[in-house]
């Protein structure tokens, strides 16, 4: 009888172990932005209509959720979505910080809009809940917002189109959602 109980114990070990690890370091914490993209072809529009950077101060917004699904019923009306994985974040407060892309990968921003290298810095401000923003002199050097828009655009297709970069694109609406 104390064999069993013990079998049993064991296993129910293992189980817990085995979905721990499942969840753990293969889990993401990741920020999502919605943009839309060519309805045929499912290609993101990689301008600065879909980056737009803006308030005061001036940053880039993205949004935490929960994962894929989340975002899609969160943001409904997304064509498609730039998800971008975030190193080290797992409980994330207020001014916490991450990384996005690294000195590898060009920005390929037009020289005239004084793009920044990577990586930017992100920072979690929480307002509103799940707020992730990129501030303006992360990204370019250029007085305009615009300029600073167009960067996005640029460094962002730069990231999902490397591999490994921890930015893809992701379907929402439009089920054929592409980089390229």
């Amino acid at each position: 009888m104390k064999h069993i109980k013990l079998r049993k114990c064991i296993f129910s070990m293992c189980i817990a172990l085995v979905a721990l690890g499942a969840t753990g370091p293969a889990h993401a914490y990741s920020v999502y932005r919605k943009v839309t993209a060519d309805a045929v072809t499912g290609v993101v529009v990689w301008t600065a209509a879909n980056f737009g950077v803006s308030g005061a101060p001036p940053t880039l917004s993205f949004f935490n959720y929960a994962n894929d699904g989340a975002a899609r019923v969160a943001m409904p009306d997304a064509q498609c979505f730039v998800k971008v994985d975030l190193p080290g974040i797992e409980n994330p407060q207020p001014n916490d910080a991450s990384t996005v892309g690294n000195a590898d990968i060009p920005v390929n921003g037009a020289v005239g809009d004084q793009p920044r290298p990577f990586p930017w810095t992100i920072v979690f401000d929480n307002n509103p809940a799940g707020h992730w923003s990129i501030a303006k002199p992360q990204i370019t050097d250029a007085a305009t917002n615009a300029a600073a828009s167009r960067v996005s655009a640029a460094g962002f297709q730069s990231l999902a189109t490397t591999a490994g970069s921890g930015v893809v694109v992701i379907n929402g609406t439009l089920h054929n959602c592409a980089a390229q």
